[in-house]
């Protein structure tokens, strides 16, 4: 996570081992102490507490200043009513939400449009436990654009563990949020990725990236990979994908190749080899051996450009597929997304491969 992100968790805890609270309530303890000690072991008791390790933060933008709107998530993965609360350098209270999210995870998001300049506090209050906070500093100035780096699609700043997951899936659950009897849908990802409201990483790394008319199109089995690296591009994250092959004549498809943002270049086809012509011809007699055509140059791209051409090659390679020319009656495709009953994000454990037209 963010290295300005730094945290400070408080919770009840007893005051003395349970094994020693009948002799102390036995030697007639002050009132006050007594009310105090009952009410810790009933705090313990809700199961709410002991989980300071299953709680995750995600401020966003990844360095936040005062010209781009401050989003804080918070998730955890046990149900417990709270309020996320976002706390001014000044110490007032500028944002809060006590509306609890999904399950499991459960989160909370809160949202500044113009923070001030400081240290910011995120405090995640729950029925029957302490406080949890974290802290964010806000810049003044704006940071320095994040760049490419050799060898990879995109640089690697954290890994895939249990608060990336968890955060996955509630950014998959907001993104798609709406009441159970609506049914939204878009011609295309790019365009709900284009919604401020829902993306909560609109525009994470300062870039401008979610508004530069990147074109995301994935088909009903390229989705799940696009969802994963999107997230892994705007986190640091790693990504890999296996390149499939279409089966036929009795053969189930297989992926046998393995690529990542780190040899994603191998994954693209090969350019087409020159004609040859037929043999016995004087033009075959005398031509020289055919020579692979010098590789094209690599264009130079931003960090956002490099991604945009990292997906064309997975969406080339998780499946094969085809899709015919558009015509005047071609339905467009649409995208709907649910998470009612599996965990958003977790795609089925069987391999999807399928034909697109």
């Amino acid at each position: 996570m963010n290295a300005a992100v730094r945290s400070r968790d408080t919770k009840v805890a007893p005051l003395v081992p349970a094994r020693r609270f009948a002799a102390a309530a036995t030697a007639v303890l002050p009132l006050a102490l007594l009310a105090l000690l009952f009410s810790s072991t009933d705090s313990r008791a809700q199961g709410g507490c002991d989980d300071a390790a299953e709680l995750a933060m995600l401020p966003s933008p990844i360095v936040p200043w005062k010209g781009a709107p401050l989003r804080v998530l918070f998730t955890a993965e046990k149900p417990a009513d709270g309020e996320l609360a976002l706390i001014a350098p000044d110490g007032n209270v500028a944002a809060r939400s006590r509306e609890r999210h999904g399950g499991p995870p459960y989160f909370w998001l809160a949202e500044v449009k113009s923070p001030a300049a400081g240290t910011w506090r995120a405090t995640l209050t729950r029925a029957g436990c302490g406080a949890v906070t974290r802290e964010i500093a806000v810049r003044a100035d704006a940071p320095a654009r994040t760049g490419t780096v050799a060898g990879s699609v995109w640089p690697l700043r954290g890994v895939w563990n249990r608060e990336t997951e968890n955060l996955f899936s509630a950014w998959i659950e907001k993104l798609f949020d709406d009441p159970l009897d609506a049914a939204p849908s878009w011609p295309a990802l790019h365009f709900v990725l284009r919604e401020p409201s829902r993306n909560v990483l609109f525009n994470h790394l300062g870039l401008g990236e979610d508004e530069m008319k990147m074109v995301l199109r994935p088909d009903c089995a390229d989705l799940p990979y696009f969802l994963r690296a999107y997230f892994a591009f705007k986190m640091g994250l790693p990504f890999g994908f296996s390149k499939c092959t279409r089966g036929g004549g009795g053969r189930a498809p297989s992926c046998p190749q393995w690529f990542s943002i780190q040899n994603a270049d191998a994954a693209r086809p090969a350019p087409p080899a020159p004609p040859v012509p037929p043999p016995g011809t004087p033009a075959a007699l005398n031509a020289p051996a055919p020579q692979p055509p010098p590789a094209a140059p690599k264009p130079r791209l931003g960090l956002a450009g490099s991604f945009g051409d990292f997906m064309r090659t997975v969406g080339n390679s998780v499946h094969s597929g085809w899709r015919a020319p558009p015509t005047p009656t071609t339905t467009p495709t649409t995208i709907r997304c649910r998470c009612r009953r599996r965990r958003c994000g977790r795609a089925p454990s069987t391999p999807i491969h399928t034909a697109t037209s």
